[in-house]
């Protein structure tokens, strides 16, 4: 065991970026993230392939690329079908950090870190995350902590649910200060009342108020509207205050000895314009529909330009985007039935003249492969690799006609990115769209326009997130290079004394820590692999409906 295994606190600020950041600190808003900035070590925190929240905070809690773990979006793909279901922490196909803590004695607490509903036990507690279904009350370990929790505090909010829409901002800062201010409260309960070595809070706050106001925030933003700004920018800067409060009051109550980590699961930034892939697809002989009567009527429908984002248009202009998230649950999933059959989906897909396909948050391409995909007709090998290859070039041709700029910055085949035993999921083209631009995936074929002003969110993920930490055996006023988001669960069980296992991708963050400490303190390495077998079924049927429409009402997905 390490000489100097105290605890560690992590304070994840999900979609947290130094682009905002910075400045706040500049203008004196966020003074105790300046100092631990300053007096610690610090940098960027380069994010796993889609920086989407689910495959971000499976990489950082496993230590792994997704292709080990298995989580590549917040949906996933049934083998042999297109019915996409919502992943959960019964996917994972690996243990994660708390488990392995768990396995060494270490006693852990978490509190809404996404992926952790269904629970697994740990030696310690937790509070489960916003993909918890609505009505549940099993998203606590031990199960009666949550009732603990409520009796103080009343309801536990397991999620956000208020969106921009004009005239509603004040409706959405004040769920945000309502919800930083309850799980402050209960992150400092359990730490004064609950054992730990390693604790935990993630704080989703940040990457809302940044879906939603970045253009309230961002005086550039071409959505910017300086009456509203007025009114509501020096609130929404103040939600950061508020948040460097809780931190500073939480690493107070941590107490001497405690490795602090504050951290982002990705960045942020601007969405200016969004992007139909399949649109594209399609303009470029990849995506064929079918000849039924139907279809036939749905695309000259879809040409007309009675798509979903002209009905979500319009209900921005009326103020009911509010309602995205207002229906119940069987009246957003009859909502999301009737939308997949009056307007285009991949159900229209003629998959016998079709190649290609992109289902995700950012534009991911899958092959219409055979032997994979239900009705494949590429033929694996040669002719999979050579479309590959095309696929590749036109990307990186993929101009905006009415800028004349390159739409796509980097593209990536699936090895480039992912390695494991779970690639066989994975997208077989990746790619990172400019700055600005943005894939539109609500449905399969949202927009008939290939390139269109953004609408709804006004931020939207970036790779580049950040990290700070502080403590007795933190390297004081280091730049950290190179950091990557799977580096912080070796890191951790090692400041913990714990094995590290082979089959981590990630390595400890040495740049970050005193060179005494290290020699004091050797890297361990465990002999057994932390692999997991996957299981499905956490959701019932209706479970899964309502989470989705959650994830595209809050504009997690698409």
């Amino acid at each position: 065991m390490n000489k100097n295994s105290g605890k560690v606190l992590i304070i994840g600020l999900d979609g947290a970026t130094l682009d905002l950041l910075r400045p706040l600190m500049a203008e004196g808003r966020m003074p105790f993230l300046k100092q631990v900035m300053e007096q610690g070590a610090s940098g960027e925190l380069y994010t796993t392939y889609p920086p989407v929240t689910a495959p971000a905070w499976a990489s950082f809690m496993t230590g792994k690329n997704p292709g080990k773990h298995g989580i590549y979006e917040f949906l996933y793909r049934r083998k042999d079908t297109f019915q996409q279901h919502p992943v959960n922490s019964r996917i994972l196909g690996s243990k994660t950090l708390w488990t392995l803590l768990s396995e060494a004695w270490r006693r852990v607490g978490l509190i809404n870190v996404p992926l952790t509903y269904p629970h697994f036990p740990v030696n310690g507690f937790m509070i489960g995350d916003f993909l918890t279904p609505v009505g549940q009350s099993d998203f606590a370990y031990p199960r009666e902590l949550i009732a603990e929790v409520e009796e103080r505090l009343g309801k536990y909010p397991n999620y956000h649910s208020q969106v921009y829409t004009k005239g509603e901002v004040a409706e959405v800062l004040k769920e945000l200060d309502y919800i930083l201010d309850y799980r402050a409260q209960t992150a400092a309960y359990l730490m004064q009342h609950y054992p730990w070595d390693f604790f935990m809070l993630h704080l989703d706050g940040p990457d809302r108020i940044q879906h939603e106001l970045w253009h309230i925030i961002d005086q550039t933003h071409p959505q910017h509207n300086p009456q509203e700004a007025a009114r509501f920018r020096e609130a929404a800067l103040g939600f950061y205050q508020k948040v460097d409060e809780v931190a500073s009051d939480l690493v107070r109550r941590a107490g001497e000895g405690t490795t602090v980590i504050l951290m982002s699961d990705h960045g942020f930034g601007p969405i200016y314009r969004f992007v139909n892939i399949n649109v594209w697809l399609m303009q470029q002989g990849f995506l064929k529909l079918k000849r039924s009567p139907l279809t036939l009527l749905k695309a000259a429908i879809f040409k007309l330009g009675l798509t979903p984002a002209f009905g979500y248009r319009l209900a921005m202009r009326l103020g009911f985007a509010r309602l995205r998230l207002a229906q119940g649950v069987s009246s957003r999933t009859t909502i999301l039935s009737f939308l997949g059959r009056l307007f285009l989906s991949l159900a229209d897909v003629d998959w016998s003249r079709s190649k290609v396909y992109s289902q995700g948050n950012y534009g991911q391409l899958y092959v219409n492969l055979k032997g994979r995909e239900p009705q494949g007709i590429v033929e694996p090998g040669e002719e999979y690799e050579e479309l590959r290859e095309e696929l590749m070039a036109r990307l990186y041709d993929f101009l905006d006609a009415e800028s004349g700029e390159k739409v796509v910055e980097k593209v990536f085949r699936r090895e480039d990115l992912y390695q494991g035993a779970h690639v066989d999921r994975a997208p077989d083209i990746c790619f990172l769209f400019r700055s600005g631009y943005k894939a539109l995936g609500t449905l399969e074929f949202t927009s008939q326009k290939l390139i269109e002003p953004a609408f709804g969110n006004s931020g939207d993920h970036r790779m580049e997130g950040f990290i700070a930490l502080s403590g007795s055996a933190v390297r004081n006023g280091t730049q950290l290079t190179g950091a990557q988001i799977i580096d912080l669960a070796p890191t951790v069980l090692y400041l913990l004394g714990c094995p590290i296992p082979p089959d981590m991708d990630g390595k400890v963050l040495v740049s970050a820590l005193k060179p005494e400490y290290l020699a004091q303190n050797q890297i361990q390495h465990a002999e057994a692999t932390s692999e997991r077998e996957a299981l499905e079924g956490a959701y019932t049927p209706e479970q899964s409906e309502e989470i989705k429409a959650r994830l595209k009402g809050l504009g997690y997905w698409g």
